[in-house]
């Protein structure tokens, strides 16, 4: 079709390992009482494009434009060189945010490759978005991002099987593995402060839990849970 560009925005969901722009760190830790942080975007192509950044509040398919989040990026829109970097920085401009517990927002940033002189009408344009983690930390929280089995409790009820985060921090898991008449394993969730999740259960007897998790660096570290009740539950 003459004269038509298709432009795949968010289509390609891809990890840092596979996009040729890439974010320093897993995520950003953004401390409440800082007036701003810093994000370090690298370009390991070996051609120049814009990249285009905001947050948005959970939403997969926000844009710019339709974004809902309390931050101010700077610059949100730059050209980034083949093989450099630009810092942006982030900027919290919202109201009070909840003090005894983390509160998750999403950075997102897409690289827009160049169009060279030449190419088809018709050619297809995709460009890579990738999304991560702005956890918004207030001090003194109850836990920690690296000991969050000790705050953490594995219990079966009616069939299915719970997990409780009693920590101020937001519980990045990486595998729940449980055994007892037989094992389970239960893979890849973001368990928010001081909430409950669950699953169905496939054993009915739990005899020992390992928490494997996600730290600030992106480790993964390991640790026996707590095998009990819903006994120790804030709320």
């Amino acid at each position: 079709m003459k004269g038509l560009t298709l432009a795949l925005v968010g289509m390609l969901m891809c990890a840092s390992a596979q996009a040729g722009v890439v974010m320093t760190g897993s995520r950003v830790i953004y401390p409440a009482d800082g007036r701003e942080v810093s994000v370090q975007l690298t370009n390991h192509d070996d051609f120049p494009g814009v990249v285009q950044v905001w947050v948005d509040d959970g939403d997969p398919q926000s844009t710019p434009q339709t974004a809902k989040a309390p931050f101010v990026t700077t610059p949100p829109v730059f050209r980034l060189a083949a093989k450099t970097g630009q810092t942006v920085r982030l900027r919290y401009v919202g109201g009070p945010a909840p003090q005894d517990r983390e509160s998750l927002w999403w950075l997102n940033f897409i690289h827009i490759p160049p169009v060279q002189a030449g190419q088809q009408d018709n050619q297809l344009l995709v460009m890579v978005r990738s999304r991560v983690k702005v956890l918004y930390r207030p001090r003194g929280l109850t836990g920690s991002p690296l000991e969050m089995a000790n705050t953490s409790r594995v219990w079966l009820r009616d069939g299915r099987l719970f997990l409780r985060n009693n920590s101020g921090y937001y519980l990045a898991l990486s595998a729940l593995e449980v055994s007892g008449n037989g094992t389970q394993r239960v893979q890849s969730e973001t368990v928010a402060p001081w909430a409950t999740v669950s699953w169905p259960a496939r054993v009915t007897t739990i005899s020992q839990a390992t928490l494997r998790w996600i730290n600030d660096q992106g480790a993964t570290l390991s640790h026996r849970v707590a095998v009990g009740y819903q006994d120790d539950v804030r709320r």
